[in-house]
């Protein structure tokens, strides 16, 4: 029967462990793409935390009855992590890629959230709760966050994110318009408001042949010039600056869907247009080599349906081929396309364009021919060359060295166009007169914004006719005498009202003179981006449409901006654009009332043949106050208090709402009886109290608002009789009560009665000490409580008729919450905490560290301690005392030797050293005895020496003392041969007491009043429990073999993964572990 109590054999075999997250790629200072259209990105990691590993045990049996037990211990592994994507706002997340596994977000399996970067974006939650000191918005960042499940990894899954971006309504939904996404690229580098001549034309070129584009997988950061050049190239298209403005025009030669090709000719060029070169030739021709026209064209996209994986389309022109034999060009990147389809239409342009643009064109014209740009069409003529009305599409227009404009064009093949859009005369050369005269200006606008926009400044716009080039401003005080101020170099976009402009209303017809008006949006009206100035008022408009007869008919229009009145314009009202074109010229405050004139020298459209000032008339000016806008629903009461012996004091007080100007200083107020001088009465922001007032007086007071250019409004009046109101006071209104350091309660004035002072009780009973909060003769009252929830009652007090009745308040404060994300460090001498924030309505923490309190207004705190072993509490402080604390945490600081004292003590022990080398030189007394001893005495001012030799022993010792120490050293040479030598030694100096030798030993009792600091180990068996006596002991791990609680008879036994319970008798009776 032996077998029953065979236990078998048990095995465990345990995973290794990952001690560390492995990051796949988390670059600094990596470029943040911004995603146009949709596109494939893999992300970068902006956050990692909580990396965490999961036990999984396994248990099987084997053997006669399961008597074996196998048990399988493997680990899996979490992490929380986010994957930044791109810049934001972004329109969501496609598919996903996990490695070889592909998603839709959203999916559980994915283990992501998607923060598509909106501005003003919430933190992730998780580090919110987990982690919320490292809790980041990322605003304006989209990306991916989650804790995923990493398996029996240690690092993350490849993720690969399919980004739905911008500008999406701009094409199928998934690809962008390049039109689109031109004007984005030049927004995003500062160009807003340029003008760009084709760009609707382009836009449906684009759109007819389904050219959509999206921002490159592998895209970094890249000039604004070579992404739009990039797109263009893709497009077939020409880009270019000309006149102060970009042009961008279609080269495509046929009709697609609804949308035509350019056709109109601007000339029909023959030798009396061209200009012959120094070899007589008109027309340079040249043709490139057959070996470089290829009929074979291959372009590398990105291929959205197969993964965003790169693929490549070729197009061949079969009847070139079949005649000249396969040329392949090499291979072409676009990965801006991500369809088959529209790589295979880039190929056949491209194609196209390679074999047949093969013809350029070279000549020269005079400046008559300014107007020609990239992308016209004309014709040419040249009957040396066998040329007679060839159609050619300009590619560049430059300047060569002698001043004449140099055109380079390239062919077009036979079709329908238009005939040339201007006639060259036979024989005729054109010549540019510079000295046209220049004409007058023929209207002038002269106006004063309010503070916010202009200041001390007048703003002078002016129209002139199209062939004006601008303007020199002069100035005079009398009409005689003048001087040039500045110059006008862009006329004004300025008019007048068509029809009344109504109060209220948010339309307008307006005619201008001069310009175009361009709309905006509803934030470009209410930010006043679009602002004008009529009569007075500054409003903005949000659309501005033009009609068919030249008039502009404005909308959304925002009313009454900068603190201008919104009232009614009657037709004919002077209409003003406020921009650039405007001419600032500065005025002194003292200037206000005088009359000034101006006059205006034009020059022409070259810069040249300015006027004199008498060919032109002067616009008389009188400088007048801007307008500031007044304050708002004044009002005045008294307010009394008493002096003392009954002597009363009156203050009048002024209550309004000061205007919502940027340019605001303060509000003055001044006061007068009667028809007495005004008197300065104090200045603030919406109260001002005015002292010492008279019982039974009458007080006008004027209110005028002050900007921080020193200018004032014109100011409102009011007046108020100073008498005693000895009414029953009203119930206060408007009791409210905020918490900190003391808890603050306010309230609204009681106007209807004279208020002494106003009470705060805890009852019902006013006038009672029993109760009584305290006591306030105005409208606040900072006071500390005891109770954390209460019902309080505010009186306010007439000295004649009383108390009002009560206007009741109920509080309740919660109590602090207990702190739970604490942090002790060890510093030398010290430890430093850091806690939760700290929570609204809390004054502080109250740290206890051995049960001493230290106080704190930060949740970081550094407190020095002596080394040891510390418990820490903490516990949060409000008003009305602290909440609960946190749980016991220990802090250990390890003792250590200041650097600067073992650094004294290596001085101390250099000078030693340095004395007795100093002393072997000297000549001291020296007795020498029959048995080999030695002895010698050195004795001198600053040092004393003894030295006691044995030179049958090879033994010496030596006494040297010094002002700054004394030094005994023990010598035994080993042999002498190699002369080495055992020392011992003990040295004095400041620094301290230095013991050097083989060993020391010490057979009495030690008594360290301080630390014992160990570089090497305490011997195994010197300290055992026995000899231990200590009322803790505190280690954070231990290495100690077999732990019993004695050696024999009843006792526990601790032994690695084994404990083990003996009786009386030695006999085992409980084990608890593995064991074999």
């Amino acid at each position: 029967m032996g077998f029953l109590f065979n236990r078998g054999k048990n095995t465990t075999n345990r995973a290794d462990m990952i001690a560390d997250f492995q990051i796949n790629s988390a670059s600094y200072g990596e470029v943040v793409p911004e995603v146009l259209g949709t596109t494939r990105l893999s992300g970068n990691i902006i956050y990692y935390d909580d990396f965490t590993p999961h036990e999984h045990r396994s248990t099987t049996r084997t053997g006669k009855g399961g008597g074996s037990k196998h048990t399988e211990i493997t680990y899996t592994y979490t992490v929380a992590c986010a994957i930044g994507l791109c810049e934001g706002p972004i329109a969501g997340i496609g598919k996903v890629w996990r490695d070889k596994e592909i998603y839709t977000y959203p999916s559980e399996k994915i283990e992501l959230t998607a923060y598509n970067g909106d501005y003003g974006q919430t933190p992730w939650p998780y580090v919110l709760s987990k982690h919320p000191e490292k809790a980041l918005p990322y605003s304006g960042l989209a990306y991916m966050a989650g804790v995923v499940d990493l398996g029996e990894r240690g690092s993350l899954p490849q993720f690969n994110f399919e980004i739905r971006g911008k500008l999406l309504d701009t094409g199928d939904g998934i690809d962008v318009n390049p039109a689109d996404y031109i004007v984005h690229v030049l927004k995003s580098i500062g160009i807003d408001d340029v003008s760009i001549d084709g760009l609707e034309n382009y836009r449906a070129y684009c759109k007819a042949a389904d050219i959509l584009i999206s921002t490159p997988p592998d895209s970094k950061s890249s000039k604004a010039q070579n992404v739009i050049n990039d797109i263009a190239e893709i497009t077939n298209s020409l880009v270019f600056w000309s006149t102060d403005r970009l042009k961008i025009v279609p080269l495509a030669d046929k009709p697609i869907g609804d949308w035509s090709p350019a056709n109109q000719i601007e000339y029909n060029l023959t030798a009396d247009d061209l200009i012959p070169a120094s070899d007589g030739q008109l027309i340079v021709y040249k043709r490139k080599d057959s070996s470089e026209t290829y009929n074979q064209a291959t372009v590398e996209f990105i291929n959205r349906a197969n993964s965003y994986e790169k693929e490549t389309v070729s197009f061949e022109v079969v009847a070139d081929v079949q005649k000249n034999g396969l040329k392949p060009a090499s291979k072409k990147s676009a990965h801006y396309l991500y369809t088959k389809s529209r790589a295979q239409y880039y190929a056949e342009q491209l194609a196209m364009k390679r074999l047949y643009a093969k013809n350029q064109y070279t000549f020269h014209l005079d400046w008559a021919f300014c107007r020609l740009e990239p992308g016209d069409l004309v014709t040419i003529t040249d009957e040396l060359c066998g040329l007679r009305e060839q159609i050619v599409v300009i590619t560049s227009v430059s300047e060569a060295a002698d001043g004449q404009l140099e055109i380079t064009a390239e062919g077009k093949p036979p079709g329908t166009y238009a005939p040339a859009k201007y006639n060259v005369h036979e024989n005729e050369r054109p010549f540019i007169d510079y000295n046209v005269p220049a004409p007058s200006v023929n209207d002038v606008a002269i106006i004063q914004t309010p503070g916010d926009v202009g200041g001390n400044e007048l703003y002078i716009g002016v129209n002139s006719e199209p062939n004006w080039g601008g303007c020199s401003i002069w100035l005079s005080d009398n009409n005689e005498n003048y001087k040039r101020i500045g110059n006008i170099s862009q006329q004004a976009r300025m008019g007048r009202l068509k029809t009344n402009l109504t109060q209220g209303s948010n339309t307008a017809n307006v005619i201008i003179n001069q310009g175009a008006l361009k709309g905006g949006s509803h934030v470009d009206a209410e930010r006043a981006n679009t602002l004008c100035w009529v009569d007075g008022e500054c409003l903005s408009y949000e659309t501005a449409q033009l009609q068919l007869n030249g008039d502009y008919a404005l909308g959304g229009i925002i009313r009454g901006q900068y603190g201008t009145n919104d009232i009614t314009h009657n037709a004919g009202a002077r209409f003003v654009r406020v921009d650039e074109a405007l001419y600032h010229a500065p005025y002194r405050k003292e200037d206000i009332g005088k009359q000034v004139y101006f006059k205006f020298t034009s020059f022409n459209m070259y810069g040249s043949n300015e006027q004199g000032l008498d060919e032109v008339q002067a616009y008389p000016y009188t400088i007048t106050p801007y307008y500031i806008p007044e304050v708002s629903d004044l009002a005045l009461f008294t307010k009394y208090y008493e002096i003392g012996d009954g002597v009363l004091s009156f203050d009048v007080v002024a209550a309004f709402t000061q205007p919502t100007i940027n340019t605001f200083d303060t509000v003055e107020a001044w006061y007068r009886e009667g028809t007495n001088e005004w008197k300065y009465g104090g200045n603030g922001d919406n109260q001002i109290v005015i002292s010492g007032c008279e019982l039974g007086h009458t007080y006008e007071v004027r209110l005028k608002v002050k900007d921080r250019h020193g200018n004032y409004s014109q100011g409102i009046i009011k007046s108020v009789l100073v008498e005693l109101k000895s009414e029953v006071p009203n119930t206060p209104q408007g009791l409210g009560v905020s918490f900190g350091d003391v808890a603050t309660f306010n309230w609204l004035e009681v106007r209807n009665a004279d208020i002494d002072f106003y009470e705060l009780r805890y009852d019902l009973h006013p006038g009672q000490e029993y109760g009584l909060i305290g006591k306030s003769n105005n409208t606040t009252l900072s006071t500390l409580l005891t109770e954390r929830s209460a019902k309080v009652y505010l009186y306010a007090h007439n000295p004649t008729k009383g108390y009002s009745a009560p206007a009741e308040l109920t509080y309740n404060v919660p109590i602090p919450p207990k702190p739970s994300n604490i942090k002790i460090v060890s510093l030398i001498n010290g430890i430093g905490i850091t806690t939760d924030t700290i929570k609204l309505g809390c004054k502080g923490v109250n740290i206890y560290v051995d049960g001493t309190r230290y106080f704190f207004t930060t949740n970081v705190a550094t407190i020095p301690l002596e080394s040891g072993v510390h418990t820490v509490q903490v516990a949060f402080v409000d008003l009305f005392g602290e909440g609960p604390r946190s749980d016991e945490q220990l802090a250990t600081i390890k003792a250590k030797i200041d650097k600067s004292l073992l650094d004294m003590e290596s001085l101390g022990l250099e000078g030693i050293d340095k004395a007795v080398n100093d002393l072997k030189g000297e000549v001291g007394t020296v007795k020498t005895a029959v048995n080999g001893m030695d002895s010698k005495i050195i004795d001198l001012g600053n040092a004393y020496q003894r030295t006691l030799s044995d030179y049958q022993n090879n033994v010496n010792s030596q006494i040297t003392q010094i002002s700054s120490g004394i030094d005994l050293k023990v010598t035994q040479a080993i042999n002498n041969i190699d002369g080495a030598e055992l020392v011992s030694r003990i040295n004095l100096s400041p620094a301290g007491t230095r013991i050097d030798g083989k060993l020391l030993h010490v057979t009495g009792e030690a008594l360290f009043d301080n630390n014992i600091i160990a570089k090497g180990m305490i011997q195994a068996g010197a300290v055992t429990a026995d000899k231990m006596q200590v009322d803790s002991l505190s280690s954070i791990t231990a290495t100690i073999g077999t732990l019993r609680t004695k050696t024999s008879g009843a006792r526990v036994e601790i032994n690695d993964n084994l404990i083990e319970v003996y009786d009386d008798d030695n006999q085992l009776r409980v084990r608890l572990g593995v064991w074999e």
